[in-house]
């Protein structure tokens, strides 16, 4: 998913937030706004499932093709492991005699010895064989490389039968969506007050924080006397002597000033010209009221000219806060 057509989306933390902003934007649904905003790491794991699910559905460069490479590189492995194993039985001959060196376990334990990087032979299973099995190696190996050929060609024909590619994904012992979240991202923890996402990268830091602040109405704030959902973005509130209460300040009254001592790990800068993105300022004023309805709040008391952005202008702000028009340019 790295590579390939679909590679750039994934490339770097900010393609990866571009891409999702602007599909959301393009489909216009209220809905999916809402789950990216309410949780942004669940929304963009599922996200990049279905990505996932549409390319590799394709003819080309499918989940097929990447099977099919996939098993040739082992299949191949496993060859080169049996003619390896091979090599040492007859340089053992030429030493040690003949009885004693073309021992059967010494064969199998050379070729599980070259294989143990591609694949996880059970203890158990490999005792069994080496207690059984009474073949000669230029037997076994000549069985061997024959059973090999059939898998390959077994695996091939259910490979072409097709098999839905999102059940594939899910019986993987691995969720592919959360690896490469975790890849390109790290963090997935959202401002406690506008609930964008964090742009540390990694796991490792110790502080998170976000240069693209939201109107914090869009992340469920809502003036506590009127109940209106709150137009100001973060930066202006922690620089302001207003007050709020969260789940976290367990229903008390707490200044925005002071909200590291809930919030330690957050890191705003104190800004009162800062103003929410064009990009948010339509989203907001397209969804005013559902976004309301949806909170249990009354609409924000939103600026007029908020009303008078298009849908073109909120994409042009989106590719200027993620500098996508110079990239494009270069």
């Amino acid at each position: 998913m790295l590579t390939g057509k679909k590679g750039i989306d994934f490339s770097t933390r900010s393609f990866f937030q571009f891409s999702i902003l602007k599909q959301l934007l393009t489909d216009d649904n209220f809905k999916n706004f809402v789950k990216y905003v309410g949780n942004y790491e669940a929304f963009v794991q599922d996200w990049i499932f279905k990505q996932m699910v549409q390319q590799f559905s394709k003819g080309d460069g499918g989940l097929r093709n990447m099977e099919n490479k996939h098993l040739k590189v082992i299949i191949k492995r496993i060859k080169e492991a049996v003619v390896n194993a091979q090599a040492k039985v007859s340089e053992r001959a030429a030493g040690e005699g003949e009885v004693k060196v073309r021992s059967i376990q010494l064969f199998i334990q050379d070729i599980c010895s070259n294989l143990r990087k591609e694949l996880v032979i059970p203890k158990d299973a490999l005792e069994a064989v080496l207690a059984l099995n009474t073949a000669k190696p230029e037997e076994f190996s000549r069985c061997l490389m024959l059973i090999v050929d059939e898998m390959e060609q077994s695996f091939t024909a259910e490979f072409y039968t097709g098999g839905d590619v999102r059940a594939k994904l899910d019986m993987l012992p691995f969720k592919p969506q959360k690896e490469l979240f975790n890849r390109v991202f790290g963090c997935g923890r959202q401002c406690p007050f506008c609930s964008a996402p964090c742009e540390a990268g990694g796991k490792s830091h110790t502080e998170h924080f976000t240069s693209i602040h939201r109107p914090q109405g869009i992340g469920r704030m809502s003036d506590l006397s009127s109940s209106k959902l709150v137009t100001d973005v973060c930066s202006s509130g922690v620089a302001s002597e207003c007050r709020f209460r969260t789940r976290e300040t367990e229903g008390k009254f707490h200044p925005y000033k002071d909200y590291r001592s809930i919030y330690p790990d957050w890191l705003i800068q104190p800004d009162t010209s800062i103003q929410a993105s064009d990009y948010w300022k339509y989203v907001f004023a397209r969804f005013n009221k559902k976004f309301s309805k949806e909170y249990k709040a009354e609409p924000a008391d939103l600026p007029f000219i908020w009303r008078l952005i298009t849908q073109k202008q909120a994409m042009e702000s989106l590719e200027e806060s993620f500098k996508m028009k110079k990239q494009e340019e270069e």
